[in-house]
C-alpha cells in the first residue's frame, strides 16, 4: 500500500475528510481509502489512522499505523459489511468514505452509513495532522471530490 497527500491538506479540531472512489475493475485482495492524523509520513516513525474498503469481498478495515510495523486494527478486513458497494459483475464499484472527527469521538462512514464510532481515548492516536489517500497496489481507481470540511 502507498499513501498519497498534498502537504496543504492538514486538518485539526472538528472536521471531516471524505472522497469517492470509482473502481473500474476488480482486484479482490486489494483495498483503498482515506487517512487522518498523519505525522512523519516520510519517515519510519510515520503515524496515521485509516479507513479502507475491499470491494472484492465487500469488507472494510480501520487501523492505526505507527511506524513501519504492523498496524493496530479496530476492524480487520475480511468480513463483508453491508455498507460497502461490492464489485459488480464487470468488476466496477463506487464507494464514498468519510472520517468525521468530533470533539470527543471519531466516526467512520462508508456510503453514508456509520460503520464504527470510537472515543478519541479508545482510538489512542492523534486526529490532528495530515490527511490523504491510502491505495493498495494493482488497483485501477479514480478519486473524486477528496475534501477536508471544517465542521
Amino acid at each position: 500500500a502507498a499513501i498519497y497527500y498534498r502537504t496543504g491538506d492538514v486538518a485539526s479540531g472538528v472536521y471531516a475528510v471524505s472522497a469517492t472512489f470509482k473502481q473500474s475493475k476488480s482486484n479482490v485482495r486489494e483495498a483503498y481509502g482515506i487517512f487522518i492524523g498523519g505525522h512523519d509520513l516520510q519517515d519510519s516513525t510515520q503515524t496515521y489512522t485509516y479507513l479502507v474498503v475491499k470491494p472484492g469481498d465487500g469488507s472494510i478495515a480501520i487501523a492505526h499505523r505507527n511506524s513501519d510495523g504492523r498496524p493496530t486494527y479496530l476492524i480487520r478486513a475480511g468480513v463483508a459489511n453491508p455498507a460497502v458497494h461490492a464489485d459488480a459483475a464487470d468488476g466496477s464499484a463506487t464507494n464514498t468514505l468519510m472520517i468525521h472527527v468530533a470533539p470527543d469521538s471519531v466516526h467512520f462512514l462508508v456510503n453514508g452509513t456509520l460503520v464504527k464510532a470510537v472515543s478519541k481515548a479508545e482510538l489512542a492516536s492523534p486526529t490532528d495532522g495530515q490527511a490523504g489517500l491510502r491505495i493498495n497496489h494493482n488497483i485501477d481507481v479514480h478519486i473524486d471530490d477528496f475534501k477536508i470540511s471544517k465542521q
